[in-house]
Parts: C-alpha cells; sequence; structure tokens
C-alpha cells in the first residue's frame, strides 16, 4: 500500500491538480490518471513539475515515445522497480508493441527483434540510468554513428535521468501499482 493518500480525480479540489489531470487525460493516452501523478496531487507545484518534466522528455522531443518506454523499461527491470516495470510495459502495449517484442525486451534482451539502432539507444540509456560514471566517449560515438544527433543523445539521458528519478520516487512511497 502506498505510504501517502491517492487523490482521485472525482475528488480534486485544487484548480492546477485539476489542470494537470485534463492533461494527462487528453494526453498520455491510457484513458487514466496514472497512480504515479494521483501520488503527487497533495502538493500541486510536484505534481505540476513533474508533470512538465514528463510531458518535455516523454511525450515530446526527437525520439519516439516507444523508445523512451523501453528506456524505461530497461532501468526500471535493471533497479527491481516493479510499479515502473509494470507500467511501461503498459504503456509499450497501449502504444502498439507486439507481447512478443515486451517480452523479449525483458527476458532476453539480445534475441529482441529490434533494429541496432534502437537496441544501442536502449543499452545506452539504461546505462546511464544505472551506472552513469562507466559511460565513455566510444559509448557516445558509436551512437553517432548510428547517425544519432547530439540532441538526440541528450535526451537520451534526460529520458534515464526521469525514469531513474521515477524508479527512486515510486519504490520509496511503495506506489500501488495501478488496475490497468
Amino acid at each position: 500500500m502506498s505510504q501517502f493518500q491517492l487523490v482521485e480525480a472525482d475528488v480534486v479540489a485544487d484548480p492546477t491538480v485539476q489542470a494537470v489531470y485534463n492533461e494527462i487525460m487528453a494526453e498520455l493516452g491510457f484513458g487514466i490518471v496514472p497512480n504515479l501523478f494521483k501520488s503527487m496531487a497533495q502538493n500541486p507545484a510536484f505534481l505540476y513539475a513533474n508533470w512538465r518534466k514528463f510531458q518535455g522528455i516523454v511525450l515530446r522531443g526527437l525520439l519516439p515515445r516507444t523508445l523512451k518506454e523501453m528506456i524505461g523499461v530497461a532501468i526500471s527491470q535493471a533497479n527491481n522497480s516493479e510499479y515502473a516495470l509494470r507500467v511501461h510495459l503498459h504503456g509499450l502495449s497501449a502504444l502498439g508493441m507486439s507481447e512478443e517484442v515486451l517480452r523479449l525486451l525483458i527476458s532476453d534482451f539480445d534475441a529482441c527483434p529490434l533494429p541496432v539502432r534502437e537496441k544501442a539507444v536502449i543499452a545506452f540509456g539504461r546505462q546511464a540510468g544505472i551506472d552513469p560514471q562507466t559511460l565513455k566517449q566510444e559509448d557516445y560515438q558509436r551512437l553517432e554513428q548510428l547517425g544519432l544527433s547530439s540532441a538526440e543523445i541528450f535526451e537520451i539521458v534526460a529520458t534515464a535521468n526521469l525514469f531513474t528519478a521515477v524508479n527512486q520516487y515510486t519504490d520509496a512511497i511503495k506506489l500501488e501499482i495501478d488496475a490497468l
């Protein structure tokens, strides 16, 4: 059970929370406000800031959302973050990712039928999220050789930063899995 109360959409009184919930419902594509955001609603400024960060990194940018969600899967799996792992897998499923790819993404990454470029992005993002001190110039150069721009590589690092923070937050508050 979550350490903090989840603020359901039907009891929101704060106009900032209501506005963020409306945006989440319109933009996220799940048809719900995830528990992640409901748990933040007791502090409207925290909810607002985290939604803007999520929106700016995951829902906008140069890289496809599916690739960012796969980075989230890799980081969440490495961190044993059950809430985040399940939400990312659900998100990928909702975005049309096949069950086979999802299964292999978490059980046998090397056998996962993804293009070399996508696998390199996911591996780099995982490393940036769980062991950033080991990143070397060669790791960046490999992404450049695969055709990624500096802005796209920055976006991978920003994605890793976001999902590492989400893992830490959801694990610290023992966030319960959404009824998906």
